[in-house]
């Protein structure tokens, strides 16, 4: 018998299904032997293909290489911070500054959202170019 069971849940009747199917038959045969389980129910994080898209030399660094504001360039983290606070919303501090909220506690779908609309939002408002934007690997 495996140790672990995983099992990726996309609405209320797929999840439904799939305790039945699985994870009660994985219960029953686990409980038969002796020790201790953990049942553990979590949101899947973005993946790494994601972060690299949006991080790597994707999405962030083409904004950094092409957008001018005033003139100015403004780097990868700068533009992060604007683009949190523009799409995904603030944080504000015990002195009243804000910051933009973390887009760590996205999921994989909000995080795509994000994504897109940042890509939007760069490309019309900021005349960035996007190219190689892969997420494989």
């Amino acid at each position: 018998m495996s140790e672990q069971l995983e099992i990726d849940l996309f609405s209320r009747r797929q999840a439904w299904v799939a305790i039945r199917a699985q994870l009660f038959p994985f219960l029953a045969q686990a409980f038969q032997g002796s020790g201790r389980w953990v049942l553990t129910v979590a949101r899947r994080k973005r993946s790494r293909a994601q972060n690299r898209r949006y991080w790597g030399q994707g999405v962030l660094a083409q904004i950094a290489q092409q957008a001018v504001v005033n003139g100015r360039q403004y780097d990868a983290q700068t533009w992060h911070e604007l683009l949190k606070r523009r799409f995904i919303g603030v944080v504000e501090l015990p002195d009243g500054a804000v910051v933009g909220a973390s887009s760590r506690r996205l999921s994989p779908a909000e995080f795509a959202a994000f994504c897109a609309r940042v890509e939007a939002y760069a490309a019309s408002e900021l005349g960035v170019t996007f190219y190689d934007l892969w997420e494989g690997g």
